[in-house]
């Protein structure tokens, strides 16, 4: 257990020195405004009104 907590904390002290490299991954989704949630809306309105969700149910 202490060898564990021994690479814990040099981990750590690494990350805080800014030791390792950062990346963000870039978001290439959808722009969400008020145009996307609206057409999300009705696609989840249809999807319900489909009666598919009943069938997978066996309702």
């Amino acid at each position: 257990m202490t060898e564990a907590k021994a690479v814990m904390d040099n981990f750590m002290k690494k990350l805080a020195a800014d030791e390792y490299k950062k990346e963000n991954q870039p978001n290439n989704g959808p722009e969400i405004n008020l145009d996307f949630i609206d057409e999300q809306l009705k696609s989840y309105s249809k999807l319900l009104k489909s009666g598919i969700l009943n069938v997978a149910l066996g309702e």
